[in-house]
């Protein structure tokens, strides 16, 4: 069990790491590897500032627009220094979501609740998106896919397969999402879907840990059929940036939309979308949000942002100023909709959810 966030300091960075580098240096060589940071970060010992830290270090190797030099005490004291990558804001913000873990029960506020997520640093959109839409159906059937084992352990049984994990090290929850104090539970869903995408690889494909495989991203669309075991329909909104598209046929795409929209609203299944570029403020581009229900009278919908955002539009809400967001819950109309998004997916089961035989 990790310590209170009264034992936490607020020292540099780099002097944690220097204080740990020669426990976390396994091999002696004077350099932190990609496995030896790995090994730190998975170890339940390495606590509040340490955890902080190796989290940082992390986190700034895995940064695809800058390259590290090899991790040893001179390059990284230097790091520290230029602030590029900022491993000190790194450090804070792994602080930050260490000490807002203080309950480290697996549902410390009974059923899991969507306004306590907020997603972390790891762009693992895809996996919240659809696990925001089924907390916001049912929280009951959420907490149901958790079991404790035996052995302390966590299982987390998805549509299909069940994974084992334990749970979430301080550096793991540095690196994943927040859940204020509302539990483990999201951070368990995260390492466990990292480990199931890292079993269904092949060996040689596979990411050096459960959170390396989580970062690698993937489809809201096919983390939904995955974690329901249900099939899935894609609805592609392609139609609306063809500046070539007749009128009539945007027309017709929208009314079959709108009426996908009403059916599975009406019969309770889940739905993801996301967005590749958006021009509205407030919208996050190459992003997964869930669709939580849709209003025919307002013709909106109504999404969820795994970030989980407050945002205040500076005007009368629309494309041009955005959405009022609570919680990273908000409405759009249906042609903006189709315009700021690039598509969805909705749950497929076989006749009304969840177990009627009648459309």
């Amino acid at each position: 069990m990790a310590t209170t966030a009264a034992a936490q300091t607020t020292n540099n960075v780099f002097d944690v790491v220097q204080k740990n580098f020669a426990r976390w240096d396994l091999n002696r060589d004077g350099v932190l590897s990609t496995n030896e940071l790995d090994v730190a970060v998975a170890d339940a010992r390495t606590t509040n500032e340490n955890a902080a830290a190796v989290a940082a270090l992390k986190r700034g190797s895995r940064l695809k627009k800058t390259s590290l030099p090899p991790l040893t005490p001179e390059n990284i004291a230097a790091l520290a220094a230029r602030g590029e990558p900022d491993l000190a804001r790194m450090f804070r913000e792994g602080l930050q979501r260490i000490s807002g873990a203080t309950n480290r029960a697996l549902f410390a506020e009974g059923l899991p609740k969507l306004e306590t997520i907020h997603q972390g640093k790891l762009g693992n959109c895809f996996c919240l998106a659809p696990l925001g839409a089924m907390v916001h159906r049912d929280p009951a059937q959420v907490a149901a896919m958790f079991a404790v084992t035996t052995n302390g352990n966590y299982c987390v049984r998805f549509g299909k397969k069940s994974v084992e994990v334990p749970p979430p090290t301080d550096a793991e929850i540095a690196m994943t999402s927040a859940n204020e104090e509302a539990g483990i539970w999201v951070n368990l869903y995260e390492k466990a879907v990292g480990e199931a995408c890292n079993e269904d690889r092949p060996v040689a494909e596979r990411a050096d840990s459960p959170i390396d495989a989580l970062a690698r991203g993937g489809s809201a669309g096919t983390m939904l059929a995955y974690i329901t075991g249900h099939e899935i329909e894609r609805f592609s909104f392609k139609f609306a940036k063809e500046p070539a598209s007749a009128t009539n046929d945007v027309a017709a795409k929208l009314s079959e939309l709108r009426g996908k929209l009403a059916e599975a609203t009406r019969q309770n299944r889940l739905m993801t979308c996301g967005t590749i570029k958006t021009t509205t403020p407030g919208l996050t581009p190459n992003h997964a949000y869930a669709v939580l229900g849709y209003a025919a009278v307002k013709d909106c919908v109504e999404l969820w942002n795994p970030h989980g955002e407050n945002f205040q539009p500076q005007g009368e809400p629309g494309p041009e100023v955005g959405y009022p967001t609570t919680n990273g819950v908000f409405q759009i109309s249906v042609e903006q909709f189709v315009r700021q998004f690039s598509g969805m997916a909705f749950e497929v089961v076989a006749g009304r959810w969840p177990s009627s035989d009648k459309d």
